[in-house]
């Protein structure tokens, strides 16, 4: 097992939404609209070049890229969606 696969073998799922959450607060959201795990990024705001923001966050933490095909509402709505999706990865 490598470092990357023991790292991602123990995620918790609301420390994952907590670090999605804290970096779209702070690379992409104006300071005064923040958002919260469930908050819904669409209506938050969050246009395509976003979304590339928060799969690149993804590769870097978690080391892999979400294939399109998992681009789905289920899997990117809020926040605590893309956790879910990454613990599920991890798995």
């Amino acid at each position: 097992m490598t470092a990357s696969e023991a790292r991602l073998s123990r995620l918790d799922p609301e420390e994952v939404a907590g670090a999605v959450t804290a970096f779209i607060n702070k690379t992409i959201m104006a300071r005064t609209r923040p958002v919260q795990p469930d908050d819904d990024l669409e209506l938050a705001g969050l246009d395509s070049m976003a979304l590339l923001k928060v799969l690149l966050f993804i590769e870097a933490q978690y080391g892999f890229w979400m294939p399109d095909e998992d681009l789905v509402e289920e899997n990117i709505k809020t926040p605590r969606a893309f956790a879910n999706y990454i613990c599920r990865r991890s798995v």
